[in-house]
């Protein structure tokens, strides 16, 4: 995938995560409805397989929430613990899947924001916050969503 350095295409790359996302998580609800209760949570299981968009994806349970890598892609969607919001993200989150796309910036204006760099990528979102583009999860310190109107 190429690097994203348009407004568009760094907003596009951002729809696209969260898009990706919810569809992973759907697909891991369907096999374990359980997720969403913290005490049935240990009877999931750390990692396995499932399918999505064609592609055979990876999981791995860890202590924050579950990563998903695929097998062609090698992209790499992590999911926070709150799966039951399946739109929510953060900037950690940005910057996994961003370095999975080989995308090194995204830009805002004149000003390119590094990829790399969790705080670069807070910046960006509160830049896009502005713009209306996106807004803070109400119940997440540092965690954000697409705007209705994305």
């Amino acid at each position: 995938m190429a690097e994203g350095t348009s407004e568009a295409g760094g907003l596009e790359l951002l729809r696209r995560f969260v898009s990706l996302q919810a569809e992973l998580v759907k697909a891991w609800m369907q096999f374990h409805p359980e997720a969403l209760d913290p005490w049935a949570a240990k009877r999931i299981p750390r990692h396995g397989e499932l399918t999505v968009r064609g592609e055979r994806w990876r999981f791995q349970r860890h202590g924050a929430g579950v990563g998903f890598q695929g097998e062609e892609s090698r992209w790499t969607v992590e999911v926070h613990r709150a799966v039951g919001t399946p739109e929510v993200f953060d900037a950690w989150r940005l910057m996994v899947y961003f370095e999975s796309l080989n995308v090194n910036t995204v830009r805002m204006g004149a000003r390119d924001f590094p990829t790399d760099d969790e705080r670069s990528l807070e910046q960006w979102l509160v830049a896009l916050e502005g713009l209306g583009l996106v807004e803070r999860e109400r119940s997440g310190v540092r965690m954000w969503r697409l705007t209705r109107s994305n």
